[in-house]
């Protein structure tokens, strides 16, 4: 503390006016620099973000760069994308969203969806957000600044004698810098000064007094000791944020899938109203010739009536069909991120050049190999550790507390002029603190949770493994049906279109029946939408297999690596693949 008084001369009441200006400009300048720079903190943070997350990744199989930004997108832009010029009947009054609409291929679509769906960037903010809270764990263990100060100056008018005043101002400044540092090992270290903060910093101490210096270390002998103790938060932040990654990996892989399934779905509906529109046009042709022969008394009015009846259900049928394409069209705009509004068209292109391939091996090979790769597997093997390491840390908390601490002060002479920090007026020693932990009820109840975590923990790990062999036989099962599923409904459709031309041709030849034709007409259908549908399904199950294997590759624009060398490239058709119409 320094004060000054008004009465001893004008000048020193100036210098100390100087000096409180000073201290206040020193404060302003240091505010300025901590607190006015939103930019430079968030710099900062990214940096040490980033590159905590880059270090890690390192250790993720298939983690990629995606996770190092959280950039907003920007402003959409579909240039690269083709126009579709073509005019389609079978979309009937909806033709219009299509004519000059922007042209998706799949490879587009998973693009979109990794720079722009909101599920997605909300994932890698979450994922961010941990590793910025590791941040603050470590930060914990290094070396902690803190400074403070104040600075008062008053004056006041004081009466000596009867009508005779005279100013008395008073500058006080105090300031204060303090440094700890947590160690591994639960050590702490601790430095404290407390001086004329202002006095300090323009360099002239002759004014300084009451300044102190106060070092102290301790360190946990028994309770706390250790590595694994002391340090159990950041070790535990450390390992959140490599399951983090982890989980996001797996996700990126789930959401590929996903985005995939939606694409294919959306082409396939596309792909039955097209079908439902031949349907009916089709139907409608063989009524109009239906009727012609009434007139002629070839047919009976029940017969043309059943066909009046069977082309208004195709009509329906094809109605509905193109509602339900332009609902899955506008919620994989939603997935994708882009304006429902605007008008954009799948490539069809991707699914007639769909393979139908089976994986090699056997389910027991890829049973095994999920066990080694899957993702959240390693997640619930590390989470039992830690679930172990939380019970030792327990069990060492019953101990009771000792600690030693050494400790030295300096301080200074009050009668002295400047820096008073007197290296002869000091102090030192060291103490032992025990606490004999006879209230153990506490610590008792957190070992037994502990305990029971860790139960769980195996609980946990056991069921997922359960879970896993699970997915990847479902996996296995659904690609094996729809693989049958498919050859089935090529034969059916092989029948239904050799059915529908005899059932046209006994019409013709009034030897026909109208149900009979009504029936082999929707039948015909149904066999088209149901190889379409096996094809897109043995397509979702042979992605679903390798994500549940753990071996499906995902680069940055969200598109998946082909993962065995006998898989042909993507976009070579099959054998047995239908044509495009």
């Amino acid at each position: 503390m320094v004060v000054f008084h008004g009465r001893k001369t004008l000048v020193y009441m100036r210098h100390s006016h100087r000096v409180f200006a000073l201290f206040l400009l020193q404060v302003g300048v240091w505010c300025g620099l901590t607190s006015c720079t939103g930019a430079l903190h968030k710099k900062w943070a990214d940096k040490e973000v980033f590159g905590i997350l880059r270090r890690k990744a390192a250790k993720v199989p298939n983690s990629g760069t995606d996770l190092l930004s959280i950039t907003p997108p920007g402003k959409l832009n579909v240039d690269k994308l083709s126009k579709s010029n073509k005019d389609v009947d079978f979309l009937g009054k909806s033709a219009h969203l299509e004519k000059g609409a922007r042209v998706v291929k799949l490879s587009d679509a998973l693009d979109y969806a990794v720079t722009r769906n909101r599920s997605y960037l909300t994932e890698k903010e979450s994922l961010y957000l941990t590793a910025l809270d590791l941040t603050s764990a470590r930060w914990v263990h290094g070396p902690l600044l803190v400074g403070t100060g104040s600075g008062t100056h008053q004056t006041q008018n004081v009466e000596q004698t009867v009508n005779n005043f005279v100013k008395d101002s008073t500058l006080t400044n105090t300031g204060a810098f303090s440094l700890s540092t947590l160690a591994r090992t639960g050590a702490r270290l601790a430095v404290d000064l407390t001086t004329d903060f202002t006095r300090l910093l323009t360099g002239n101490l002759r004014d300084v007094s009451n300044s102190k210096l106060a070092v102290s270390l301790s360190q946990p002998l028994l309770r706390g000791a250790g590595v694994m103790a002391a340090s159990e938060p950041l070790t535990q932040g450390e390992r959140t944020t490599l399951y983090a990654i982890r989980t996001f990996t797996q996700f990126r892989k789930s959401f590929t899938v996903d985005v995939t399934s939606a694409f294919y779905e959306t082409l396939r509906s596309r792909d039955a109203a097209r079908n439902a529109f031949m349907a009916y046009d089709s139907f409608e042709e063989v009524v109009e010739r239906e009727k012609a022969m009434g007139e002629e008394n070839k047919r009976t009015p029940s017969q043309v009536g059943l066909m009046e009846q069977a082309v208004l259900t195709y009509h329906r049928r094809w109605i509905n069909a193109v509602k339900s394409y332009e609902e899955a069209l506008d919620r994989l705009k939603i997935q994708l991120g882009l304006p429902v509004n605007d008008k954009f068209i799948l490539d069809q292109d991707e699914l007639y050049s769909m393979k139908l391939v089976d994986p090699p091996g056997s389910l027991e090979g890829a049973l095994d190999t999920a066990m080694s790769t899957r993702l959240e597997l390693w997640n619930k093997r590390d989470e039992l550790e830690d679930a172990e390491r939380r019970v030792r840390i327990a069990k060492q908390n019953l101990l009771p507390g000792l600690s030693v601490t050494g400790f030295g002060n300096v301080v200074g002479d009050k009668d002295a002029d400047g820096s008073n920090l007197d290296g002869h007026r000091r102090d030192y020693g060291v103490k032992l603190d025990l606490d004999l932990n006879l209230d153990q009820l506490p610590r008792r109840n957190d070992l037994r949770a502990a305990q029971i975590a860790e139960q769980a923990a195996r609980r946990a790990l056991d069921l997922e493994e359960e879970n896993v062999r699970q997915q990847i036989r479902l996996a296995w099962r659904n690609l094996d049906v729809a693989r049958r599923l498919y050859e089935l409904a090529e034969v059916t459709v092989e029948l239904c279109v050799r059915r529908l031309e005899q059932e046209e041709a006994f019409t013709e030849e009034n030897r026909g029946d109208a149900r009979n034709l009504i029936d082999a007409q929707q039948d015909l259908i149904d066999a088209r939408d149901q190889r379409m549908a096996a094809l897109v399904a043995h397509t979702v199950a042979r992605l679903q297999l390798w994500r549940d294997m753990g071996i499906l590759t995902i680069q940055k624009d969200g598109r998946w690596v082909d993962v065995l060398k006998n898989e042909p490239p993507k976009g070579a058709p099959a054998p047995g693949n239908p044509k495009k119409p």
